[in-house]
């Protein structure tokens, strides 16, 4: 089944169809339209719908009512069901058959059509702008009511408005007719579980507008929202281990086990307890959020086989299993009734003269009770009932029946629900008409509840997936109110629902997302499963398994309590253990990948938080009895939530450094200081050690504007201020590489994606050091096996705190920190940076400093390679676990060097590390191996040191002073000279008089960047060796220094910078000028100067070259090929003046113009965009998508129509 395909026929359809029915809605409301004069009470009937749905919501039921019915006809045309068909031609023919019959006289007796009617307008006898068109509009909505009497779920008779509103187009090859006839290809329709993909994709493009909404789901969103096809496979493991579990438990001789691939031998402590039954006809098996039926297909497939064996006939068995077997349950009636279409297709094809019988499929599709609760009262009243409080909490319920469906439970007893159903079928046939309308919606909800009162032997489901910040208000209520301890999510609540829909004894299949099995926050559920249901099987799936990108799990429960003897059967698949083609696994269960157990239940008790940690051995489980857990010696808290970062946080780069506190002791000491912004941990990547310092936040005056903000809503975001301006450990909230930790060496405030944590200084050290050993990770995985590492699964993890460890833990945890510290500042990014690494050794030539510069960090990298290996082997002894885990540190694990090393080679270089059994853990022959496997990435670690270059140049740095030096808004030489203690006769080089740098493809300035880095490289290291040096340079780069310059600087400044750039590209539309501001140094004059002194400038020099050159295209005695050159140049000149022109023109004057002044506290993303067209453009900074999002900032003060 080519499911892309029909993907996109789905979506095609439904667009196509919503526009062709507003279209025609449109049309039939004219005051004029023939509908109007003939069709009064449809017209009447359609204004009400109006009325009570809006237009958007009656034109998606109109237009998935047609879906519907169009693909239903089209499978049963595939599949010779129908006779003549209604969308199909006739082998050799064009036109639907049905169609082609009546234009030669043949129409159906049994059709009920007009035949008159349709045959007129064929023969011409009836006037018709489209005549067959017309005809064959009859003929289609009078099959769709013939069909009414075998599936009156399917096709309602329609003599509605979804009867006038009809597409109009139904025979032209753009029609909705012809688009299904192609996108439902005979092949596909072969399989009845097309039905169930057709409706995924029909809404999934309602259900991505609606994920992609902020905010919460309203209830008549919640079908798009939650609805997943479940893969095949996964539906026969559940079904093969309910329904088919049950039956070899009654008929331990059947057959049925050679049908069922996915089935799971119980252990035989399980075996011996079941819940018996005497017939097949006993069995009741259902489907709490059917769908579109998709695992009622499957239970009917094995259902069949269950009566053959029981020797039933096959013209028996499709009625008997629809009437006694299957139930499923729908909050959706799209859903709904696909599913019964689905199942009466599965019965027709088991047995073709089904439609002849009264077979119905078991389909409850949830429907308000449209009263309220004093309407209710006087309705029961009238029947002369007394409704105890528990049916009246009922039926109050049943108010919301389709935004809580199966989750309801009723509390009222079977025998009063009963009764009560029976007096008001009883009472309903009064001659009071409002009366009776009300006890029809009255019946209709008594039945529901009486549905929802009875017990199966078997539930299977793939139920919604639904966070609680998702529920719509009354949804999430109502959730923590019945449902108090799997509230989290409306999957976890059906979990809960589906143990009460069992009898004893009972069997539940369900697959779920994996989150109930580790997190904090379904904890209460989990022990109460493992207390009282029977864990049978559980197998745990890899993201995509699902065609979902997240884990998910599938598994089977018995509702009896556990005992100790009992186990069940856990597996693990990921995506590479399914075969593509066949969209199931190679093989099943995977017992080879470290996953497979038996585990009996009981143990995941013994792991604090019982996660379902099915993979682990009983050494590992053993290691979670500890001296603490961390949360006593840690002390790990979430921090500060500003919930609008954009406002209150910025890049430490981005801001003046005179309004950055960064050694605040505590916040009195923070107000005092009058300082804006002060150091922020927010997490950040994966990183060991140390490091991540990258942002800072907006706790002027103790936070007041944070605080003024959040007044309306939560006032407990700013969390745990006690702990702000200490000293700790961090840890990054989400990180798709691994867990890694940091010790955090500045008074700084965190968030809740940088939390820390604050042990006692004697502990700091040993902790951090457990952190990132390679325990943790495996502990997480238990606690949190998600990419999302919470302070609740922190707080958990064992400790086994070793006096006689912790002197060479802290020794080895202090020598790491400071090789992590010293890579971090190396790098300009890095508050604490000096100057590059490069000029810090007084090599005479800058091969030489490279050359030191490797050695020192080959050193440094083997060093921390080796302690992080002691580090593990300590806590592996530690904890008992030499048989589960090796102290081995992959090298692409070393967080030191991310960008200057090659990450391939590092890979490769493990690989070959583990087959060297000559190079043992903590041998000095390891760390050799490790240095020399080493591969630098030049080019990288050479625009780094050009990055310093500009910074020189700019002003940023200084030759002869360490640090940052012009920092602050608006500074400029005065300020340089000031805090180098240089002059322009002393400095070793001469920053930018005014911070602006032309960045040309030619050589137009003389201080252009490429001539600039020229002169900072003399003066760097010489002019002895100036050339060398640049030819170095420039073979690292792998090109000259300006094609570098033009081509790739600004590239690697965003990368760097995040971007969120210091240096600013101010660029012509078609970049043939541009030049370098630093933002720190701009004034409200700077555009001026740029648009004065270089822009006009640089056009003036184009002039001039210009003229030379139509001077020598004009000289008598030019040779033709230098005036064809000069020409050559002309064109190229012209073209570069019309886009500087432009640029002087429409773009940098009306800016200059306006002397803008810029608050570097509004940050890069806001400036940036100030400056309109004048700057690249930048994907995330100033495109549309950007630019409209910084318009929408509320807590900037500036007219956005004037940019340029």
């Amino acid at each position: 089944m080519q499911t892309t395909t029909l993907k996109a026929f789905a979506q095609d359809a439904r667009r196509k169809l919503i526009e062709q029915i507003s279209n025609r809605l449109e049309q039939v409301l004219r005051t004029d339209s023939l509908e109007q004069r003939e069709r009064k009470q449809q017209i009447e009937q359609l204004k009400r719908g109006l009325e009570e749905k809006g237009k958007a919501a009656l034109v998606e039921e109109v237009a998935y009512t047609w879906f519907n019915r169009l693909v239903a006809l089209r499978f049963m045309d595939a599949n010779d069901y129908t006779r003549p068909r209604v969308l199909s031609p006739a082998d050799g023919e064009t036109l639907p058959e049905i169609l082609q019959q009546a234009k030669r006289g043949l129409i159906e007796e049994d059709l009920p059509v007009d035949r008159k009617r349709v045959l007129q307008l064929l023969n011409g006898e009836l006037p018709s702008a489209d005549p067959q068109n017309e005809a064959y509009q009859l003929l289609l909505i009078a099959a769709c009511n013939q069909w009414h009497r075998a599936m009156p779920f399917m096709f309602q008779r329609l003599q509605d408005y979804t009867e006038l509103l009809v597409p109009n187009d139904l025979l032209s090859a753009r029609s909705i007719v012809q688009d299904v006839r192609e996108g439902m290809s005979g092949t596909d329709a072969q399989n009845v579980e097309i039905i169930g993909w057709l409706y995924q994709f029909y809404i999934s493009e309602k259900k991505d507008a609606v994920f992609a909404a902020k905010g919460r789901v309203a209830p008549a969103d919640l079908p798009a929202a939650t609805q997943l096809f479940t893969p095949r496979w996964i539906v026969e493991y559940m079904v093969q281990n309910t329904l088919g579990k049950l039956w070899l438990q009654n008929r331990p001789n059947s057959g049925l086990r050679a049908h069922m691939p996915y089935y799971i031998d119980s252990p035989a402590a399980q075996a011996a307890d079941f819940l018996r039954i005497e017939s097949v006809t006993d069995i009741r098996f259902l489907d709490q959020a059917c769908g579109s039926g998709h695992i009622l297909l499957y239970a009917f497939e094995l259902l069949t086989l269950m009566y053959e064996e029981e020797g039933y006939g096959k013209s028996e068995i499709p009625q008997l299993i629809l009437q006694h077997n299957l139930r499923g349950f729908e909050i959706d009636e799209r859903a709904a009734q696909l599913a019964g279409f689905a199942l009466m297709m599965k019965a027709r094809g088991y047995y073709r003269r089904i439609f002849r019988k009264e077979a119905r499929p078991h389909i409850l599709q949830f429907q308000d009770l449209p009263l309220s609760t004093e309407e209710t009262a006087e309705a029961l009243q009238a029947c002369g009932l007394q409704p105890s409080d528990a049916l009246r909490t009922d039926l109050e319920h049943l108010q919301q029946a389709t935004n809580l469906g199966s989750l309801i439970q009723p509390q009222a007893d079977a025998a009063e629900i009963g009764q009560a159903l029976q007096a008001v079928a009883q009472t309903r046939a009064t001659n009071d008409v409002f009366l009776r309308t009300r006890l029809q919606h009255l019946h209709t909800a008594l039945q529901q509840l009486q549905e929802l009162g009875q017990q199966v032997h078997c539930v299977v489901d793939n139920p919604p997936y639904m966070g609680g910040g998702k529920m719509n208000p009354a949804l999430s209520k109502w959730v923590k109110e019945n449902y108090p301890m799997s509230k989290s999510d409306l999957f976890s609540c059906f979990i809960q629902r589906a143990t009460t829909a069992t009898y004893s004894k009972g069997l539940i299949g369900l697959v779920t997302m994996e989150s109930w099995m580790f997190l904090s926050s379904f904890e209460q559920l989990r022990l109460w499963l493992l207390n009282n249901l029977r864990f049978c099987s559980l197998t745990h799936f890899g993201w995509h398994v699902m065609r979902i990108a997240f884990g998910t799990t599938s598994f089977i429960l018995q509702n009896s309590k556990p005992t100790s003897r009992e186990v069940g059967v856990y597996s693990y698949l990921s995506i590479d253990d399914l075969d593509r083609e066949k969209e199931a696994p190679k093989v099943f269960p995977v017992k080879n990948n470290g996953r497979y157990s038996l585990k009996a239940q009981q143990d995941f008790q013994k792991i604090p938080g019982s996660p379902i940690g099915y993979w682990l051995s009983d050494s590992f489980i053993s290691a979670f009895k500890s001296d603490y857990i961390f949360e006593e010696l840690g002390i790990p808290r979430q921090g500060l939530g500003t919930t609008n970062n954009n406002r209150f946080t910025r890049n430490w780069n981005e801001v003046q450094l005179g309004a950055i506190s960064f050694y605040s002791a505590n916040s009195e000491d923070a107000k005092k200081s009058r300082a804006k912004w002060f150091p922020y941990i927010k997490g950040g990547g994966f990183r060991r050690w140390y490091g991540n310092y990258n942002d800072v936040v907006n706790w002027h005056n103790d936070g007041a504007q944070i605080r003024e903000a959040l007044i309306g809503k939560n006032p407990n975001i700013p969390r745990s201020e006690k702990h702000y301006f200490r000293k700790g450990i961090t840890w990054g909230l989400i990180s798709s590489f691994g867990f890694s930790s940091r010790a955090v060496n500045y008074n700084c405030i965190f968030d809740v994606g940088g939390s820390m944590a604050f042990p006692e200084e004697r502990y700091k050290n040993y902790l951090v050091a457990f952190l990132n050993s390679k325990l943790t990770i495996e502990f997480l995985k238990v606690f949190s096996p998600t990419i999302n590492f919470q302070v609740g699964d922190l707080k958990l993890l064992p400790i086994r705190y070793s006096i006689d460890n912790s002197l060479s833990i802290d020794e080895l945890t202090l020598e790491n920190i400071e090789i992590s510290k010293s890579d971090w500042d190396a790098h300009e990014t890095s508050w604490d940076f000096q100057r590059h690494p490069l000029l810090s050794g007084g090599a005479r030539s800058l091969s030489e400093a490279y050359a030191t510069y490797q050695a020192h960090w080959r050193e440094q990298f083997a060093q921390l390679h080796a302690q992080e290996e002691a580090l593990n082997r300590i806590f592996i002894d530690l904890y008992g676990l030499q048989a589960e885990l090796s102290p081995e540190v992959p090298l692409e694990d070393i967080t030191i060097l991310q960008s200057e090393l090659d990450r391939k080679a590092l890979k490769a270089a493990t690989v070959k590390l583990s087959k060297r059994q000559d190079c043992p853990v903590g041998s000095a022959a390891r760390q050799q191996f490790v240095q020399d496997a080493l591969v630098f990435d030049d080019a990288e670690v050479l625009a780094q040191f050009i990055s310093y270059a500009v910074g020189c140049m700019m002003g940023r740095y200084s030759l002869d002073k360490d640090g940052l030096i012009l920092a602050n808004a608006g500074e400029g030489l005065p300020e340089y000279w000031s805090k180098t203690g240089t002059s322009p006769d002393t400095a070793t080089f001469l920053p930018d008089e005014d911070g602006i740098i032309p960045l040309l493809a030619e050589d137009y300035f003389p201080d252009d960047v490429a001539g600039r880095f020229r002169r900072f490289l003399e003066a760097a290291f010489g002019p002895e060796q100036f050339e060398a040096n640049l030819q170095f340079v420039e073979n690292a780069l792998g090109r000259d220094i300006r094609s570098y310059f033009v081509r790739e600087f600004y590239k690697d400044h965003l990368k760097r910078y995040k971007k969120r750039p210091i240096y600013w590209l101010f660029s012509s539309p078609g970049k043939h000028f541009q030049a370098l501001v630093y933002v720190h140094r701009y004034r409200p004059d700077t555009v001026s100067r740029l648009l004065n002194d270089y822009v006009r400038d640089f056009i003036r020099k184009l002039e001039a070259q210009r003229i030379t050159l139509v001077e020598i295209t004009l000289k008598a005695d030019g040779s033709p090929r230098e005036q064809t050159q000069a020409q050559k140049d002309i064109d190229q000149i012209d073209t570069i003046l019309e886009d500087v022109r432009q640029y002087e023109r429409d773009i940098l004057y009306p800016l200059a113009a306006r002397k803008l002044p810029l608050d570097l506290d509004d940050g890069v993303l806001v400036n940036y965009n100030k400056m309109g067209r004048a700057v690249l453009t930048v994907t995330s900074l100033n495109d549309a998508k950007a630019r409209k999002k910084v318009e929408g900032f509320d807590w900037v003060d500036f007219d956005w129509g004037v940019v340029v």
